[in-house]
């Protein structure tokens, strides 16, 4: 089931408090903080992302319609509060890679199947991707990763 976007605002802000309190363990295995600079206003926003671990890396998807990754691209020193703890990353983004988009999102689904309502992604009765809308969607995710900065 897909939240409505107004709901958004409310959803993110209970998230973000939980994430930031001692009750955090709940839901930071598949959520984390990521707090940016706007790249036009110059203000510190944060907003929950679900994230996966990949090779030493995090990785986070949203899609192309979205705006904060608009705003790492621009300026990818970061802060990620994951698992309670807060650290800088440097931020990469992935996009315009479909073969890369496509295999990552395979692997962000198959952990997190729920979520393929956010690319667009119809699951099969019997639980798999809709080929189609995969494919179509490996245009228009964006894939987001995180190293953490030495020191």
């Amino acid at each position: 089931m897909k939240i409505p976007e107004p709901l958004f605002v409310i959803v993110n802000m209970v998230v973000k408090l939980i994430l930031r309190s001692p009750l955090h363990f709940v839901v930071s295995n598949s959520l984390l903080v990521i707090t940016f600079t706007g790249r036009k206003s110059g203000k510190t926003y944060s907003t929950p992302v679900r994230y996966i671990r990949v090779d030493g890396r995090i990785r986070c998807f949203t899609s192309d319609h979205g705006q904060w990754w608009r705003n790492v691209k621009k300026n990818p020193d970061i802060v990620l509060l994951v698992k309670g703890e807060k650290s800088r990353y440097q931020a990469f983004i992935r996009d315009r890679d479909h073969a890369l988009t496509q295999e990552s999102l395979v692997h962000f689904l198959n952990i997190f199947p729920q979520d393929a309502v956010y690319q667009d992604i119809r699951l099969n009765k019997d639980g798999s991707l809709n080929v189609a809308d995969l494919d179509k969607a490996s245009y228009n995710a964006i894939v987001v990763e995180f190293t953490a900065e030495a020191g």
